[in-house]
C-alpha cells in the first residue's frame, strides 16, 4: 500500500491533541489514528472525532484511562469516549487489530482507508491506492470488507457522506445494498410491508459519537417506540 504524501500527514499530526500524539510516541505500533479523521484533514471537512484503534479491548480501555486524566470515561457496545479533548477521541474496540493494514482493509469505503501511527523509530502512514483519486472525486467506493459490522451500516454512511456532496457509483451502491439485504431472513418476510418493516430495523447508526442510542432514526408516524432502555454513559 502506498503512504500518505509528506504533507498531508505532517498536518494531520499537528492537528491531533497532544495527549494523542503522546499516547502514540508512548505505545508505539500498538495505537493507530485512521478513518474519518485523515479523510476530514485532507479534504478540509469538518473534524467529529478522532477514532483510535488498538490490538485488544483491555489496551483500549487502558490507552482511554491515560487519555482522560481523572475524567469520566463513556463506554457504548463499539467505543471508549473521551471528551476531555477537542476534538474529542473514540478508541473503538468492537473492532481490534494488530496491524495497520488489517485496520485499513476493514474500512468499508475508501475515502476511510488511511491510517497513521508512531512505529519506534518515526511516523509512518498507509492508505488505499484508490484513496486519493476517490477523495479528489468524492466519489463513494464499497470494498465489501469481511468484519463484524451492523448490516445497515454502510447504508447508513452512503447518505451521510451524500449529505456532503459525495457521489457513489452503482455497482458500489448495490453491493452495499446487497450487505443489508443478506442479513434478512427472506423465508420470514410475509409482504412487502414487513420487508420494509425489518429493513428499517437493520438501519442503525453505529458511530458512538453520533446516535450511540439510535434517537435520531426514530419511527415514523403512528409506529410504535421502545423507549423503555435507557441511554448507555
Amino acid at each position: 500500500m502506498p503512504e500518505l504524501m509528506f504533507h498531508d500527514l505532517q498536518f494531520a499530526l499537528r492537528r491531533l491533541p497532544y495527549g494523542v500524539l503522546k499516547l502514540l510516541r508512548d505505545f508505539p505500533n500498538k495505537v493507530f489514528v485512521g478513518g474519518g479523521y485523515i479523510r476530514a484533514i485532507i479534504a478540509s471537512e469538518h473534524i467529529n472525532d478522532i477514532d483510535l484503534f488498538v490490538p485488544s479491548k483491555d489496551l483500549g480501555e487502558a490507552y482511554a484511562t491515560i487519555l482522560a486524566e481523572g475524567r469520566k470515561v463513556y463506554t457504548t457496545d463499539n467505543a471508549f469516549t473521551i471528551t476531555k479533548t477537542k476534538p474529542m477521541v473514540q478508541i473503538i474496540h468492537r473492532w481490534t487489530y494488530e496491524t495497520p493494514s488489517d485496520l485499513i482493509n476493514s474500512f468499508d469505503f475508501t475515502i476511510a482507508m488511511g491510517a497513521l501511527w508512531y512505529d519506534g523509530g518515526g511516523w509512518r502512514s498507509l492508505c488505499h491506492e484508490r484513496f486519493y483519486a476517490d477523495l479528489a472525486a468524492k466519489r463513494l467506493h464499497y470494498t465489501a470488507p469481511i468484519r463484524n459490522e451492523d448490516a445497515g451500516g454502510s447504508l447508513l454512511r452512503v447518505l451521510k457522506f451524500y449529505q456532503r456532496g459525495y457521489r457513489i457509483p452503482l455497482d458500489s451502491f448495490g453491493a452495499v445494498i446487497a450487505r443489508l439485504v443478506q442479513a434478512v431472513r427472506m423465508d420470514e418476510i410475509h409482504d412487502e410491508k414487513h420487508l420494509a418493516k425489518v429493513l428499517t430495523g437493520l438501519l442503525r447508526e453505529v458511530d458512538p459519537a453520533i446516535d450511540p442510542n439510535h434517537l435520531a432514526h426514530l419511527p415514523a408516524e403512528n409506529t410504535e417506540l421502545d423507549v423503555s432502555e435507557k441511554p448507555k454513559e
